[in-house]
């Protein structure tokens, strides 16, 4: 067996972690064999202090589950001779041992089309057709057997209309699988139910789109550019929100919820690179207020309502009514199709001729010597790289929540608190990019695209 990486244990077995086994045993250590038809782990128990192992294999619908497992090792060297005599024992029986008897349904396969291929979305046929994107692909193709379509539409949508949508839900799962959390089954509503050492946390995605008629606004004068930023957008935020909102569901109600934080994911869509300027101007929209510098001096303005041709919403989302029951909104500018990509390629998947170098802009404020903004080069193929899902995650807290949402749920954002003066609280992680855009190379083709942005 030969230890692999918590990166690609996830990405292949992550999402088959149970509540309760999470609170009780932490993991140590990640295995697999040359040919990945079994995976293994060490695992230490928070309680007993002691170790254990667990052996996977695939059931019938390709998920990696625990097939054999042993506890109460004083040390961890003991734990794993153990689970080498057990790894060779299952490596010689056929995959038909592995299964479990209680699957039911065919796999779920997000690429092979489902309808006529005039209807497929662009990215979708990028994903699908270009080898650049291979990282991206075979990472989606591993989480493939753990999702649940709860719906019954989630396949052609990721392959048509909704695939914008539907990646920040596959983003979502990701994240907060790395984040150490189980997803509680047999839950549709909200999107994700999640428990782990830290706490129990609902999460609602939600996507402001393009739309349905039409396109959104070229603005190219001064003032159209201010209109569109300042009132257009905060418009389609606010509609994305609030029909999650006043969801005749309730969902901070929903079964299994029991006073969990709930948390509304929000992504903009409605226009190519819109997800690039969504922080700012979420932040003026869900807390009411917009910071400027005028003369030299820092200004904030309390926002009452945002105004667009007869479009109209009031600022403010944690003032509405019953928003006191939405604890925070999460967003992340960068969850988008290159963030899979570079994500894969580290976790081992992909061509490995594919070459990704990302640079950008990141936040300064935790350098004392120097707060600005700071600009960042990496080479994703460099040994040193690292990347987390929750990487370039903000997260805006409700003043009035209910159940309010501990920053220690979610680590490794960047969390936003508003003062009673309008001023904002950061709590910044490390490294926070605002901004940055990823060059792919792969043989004689180059392409840059834009983390936020998705494929341009």
């Amino acid at each position: 067996m030969t230890p692999i990486s918590q990166q690609r244990f996830d990405a292949l077995a992550g999402y088959t972690r149970l509540p309760a086994i999470v609170l009780i045993i932490q993991e140590a250590a990640w295995f697999a064999t040359a040919d990945e038809r079994l995976l293994a782990l060490i695992t230490w128990d928070r309680f007993d202090h002691d170790y254990g192992w667990i052996v996977l294999g695939r059931d019938l619908r390709g998920r990696f589950r625990a097939i054999d497992q042993d506890v109460s090792y004083p040390t961890f060297a003991e734990a794993q001779d153990r689970l080498g005599v057990a790894i060779e024992k299952h490596a010689a029986l056929p995959d038909e041992s592995y299964c479990q008897g209680d699957e039911e349904g065919a796999p779920v396969d997000f690429f092979t089309p489902t309808v006529a291929e005039a209807r497929l979305h662009p990215i979708f046929k990028v994903l699908v057709e270009q080898e650049r994107f291979s990282p991206a692909r075979d990472l989606i193709t591993a989480m493939m057997p753990f999702f649940e379509d709860a719906d019954g539409n989630f396949v052609e949508q990721f392959q048509t209309t909704g695939f914008d949508p539907r990646l920040w839900e596959l983003y979502l799962f990701a994240t907060f699988t790395e984040l150490g959390y189980a997803h509680e089954e047999s839950v549709a509503v909200p999107d994700l139910l999640l428990a782990g050492p830290r706490g129990r946390i609902a999460i609602e995605a939600t996507t402001a789109n393009p739309p349905q008629v039409g396109t959104a606004p070229q603005p190219k004068s001064d003032d159209e550019i201010r209109a569109y930023l300042e009132n257009y957008v905060q418009i389609k935020l606010a509609r994305a929100l609030t029909r999650k909102l006043y969801h005749k569901q309730r969902y901070w109600n929903g079964p299994g919820v029991d006073g969990a934080p709930f948390v509304i994911a929000l992504q903009d869509f409605h226009a190519p690179a819109a997800m690039t300027r969504i922080t700012p101007l979420a932040i003026e929209y869900v807390f009411g207020v917009r910071h400027s510098i005028a003369e030299g001096m820092r200004q904030i303005e309390w926002l009452t309502e945002h105004v667009y041709g007869n479009a109209r919403e009031p600022s403010n989302f944690f003032e509405l009514p019953e928003a006191e029951n939405v604890s925070a909104v999460f967003l992340n500018p960068q969850g988008t199709i290159t963030k899979f990509n570079r994500l894969g390629y580290i976790a081992g998947f992909g061509n490995r001729d594919v070459r990704m170098i990302r640079s950008g802009i990141a936040r300064g404020e935790r350098n004392p010597n120097d707060p600005k903004p700071t600009m960042f080069h990496q080479d994703v193929r460099d040994p040193a790289y690292a990347e987390s899902w929750v990487e370039g995650a903000v997260v805006l807290h409700n003043p009035h929540a209910r159940v309010p949402l501990d920053p220690d749920l979610i680590p490794g954002a960047d969390h936003e608190f508003l003062q009673p003066d309008g001023s904002i609280m950061s709590l910044l992680p490390d490294f926070q990019p605002y901004i940055s855009r990823t060059s792919i190379t792969l043989r004689d083709h180059t392409s840059e695209v834009s983390d936020e942005a998705g494929v341009t």
